[in-house]
């Protein structure tokens, strides 16, 4: 590793099986610095209610392991775009949840998918988020939304750095909703990002557009699916068709240096500890080696 260099902060998303205490501990045995985490069941509308002392034994495993909860990945049912009114209401009451949820635990970000416009055109779904935000209206204190780029299946939102800050300035660019990157996304959506022109290409996009600076977090994902396929499935670091080359561009990047970065890559269960542990190792190891 280059001297005076930091590693970044490098963790995976993890289960809450046996209550949301449970998680830190998980981040623990994978050896991670942070993890991310569902606050409740994450293909559901409804979970069971937060109580304080839930939160309390939360706060005691994350000072006890040193692992940190950067963020909550919000529920994937939440859709601000919807053409059916019924159904932005109940994402932004869920959406409403969620913050509130993240809190009571003290966790910096909620990640969300834009959402998607059905069959009605992009510049209309762009307009429902934006008005459900503003809607919305400031965060809880020390809460931050960050919307998450997506691979563009079917007509989901987010898909490309246009679209992304066409979101934000239509939503009236508010200081608590920012940017989380995900690289599988990112090669899906059609960023050759394992090459230096793709990386290239990316990295001046977001830089005209005023994204760098609001990027506050990483998925790292590799990819089942070729470049453009708009197919969003993730695949272990270093076995898809991303190529390594591509993290250790991004763990390399001086504007991403500080931020937290996790894995979604695949699980065989909730204790299914070991492709973590290869996964975090392959990234220290690329991060190590600088770029």
């Amino acid at each position: 590793m280059t001297a005076g260099r930091k590693l970044p902060l490098l963790g995976a998303h993890v289960s809450v099986a046996g209550g949301l205490s449970t998680a830190p501990g998980r981040g623990k045995a994978i050896g991670a610095d942070v993890i991310q985490i569902f606050s409740k069941p994450q293909t559901r509308w409804a979970g069971k209610a937060l109580e304080e002392e839930d939160a309390f034994a939360f706060r005691g495993e994350t000072a006890r392991t040193g692992v940190k909860t950067v963020a909550i990945h919000c529920a994937y049912l939440i859709n601000l775009g919807s053409s059916k009114e019924s159904v932005r209401t109940r994402s932004l009451y869920a959406l409403e949840d969620e913050s509130s949820r993240a809190a009571m635990l003290g966790v910096p970000y909620l990640v969300m998918h834009p959402g998607s416009s059905g069959e009605d055109p992009v510049e209309t779904g762009i307009a429902r988020i934006a008005s459900a935000l503003r809607k919305f209206g400031r965060f809880p204190k020390g809460v931050t939304l960050l919307l998450e780029n997506t691979a563009g299946q079917g007509n989901s939102l987010g898909r490309s750095t246009e679209q992304i800050r066409e979101l934000l300035d239509a939503s009236g660019a508010p200081p608590d909703v920012a940017v989380c990157l995900d690289s599988a996304h990112l090669f899906e959506a059609g960023y050759d990002i394992g090459t230096d022109g793709g990386w290239d290409l990316l990295l001046g996009e977001m830089d005209r557009r005023g994204l760098l600076p609001l990027v506050r977090m990483w998925h790292l994902n590799d990819s089942k699916t070729d470049l453009g396929s708009r197919v969003d499935r993730h695949q272990h670091i270093g076995q898809g068709k991303i190529g390594l080359e591509a993290f250790r561009r991004i763990l390399a990047h001086k504007a991403f240096r500080e931020i937290p970065m996790v894995l979604e890559t695949p699980k065989d269960g909730e204790d299914d500890f070991e492709m973590d542990i290869r996964n975090l190792a392959t990234l220290r190891g690329l991060a190590g080696s600088g770029g």
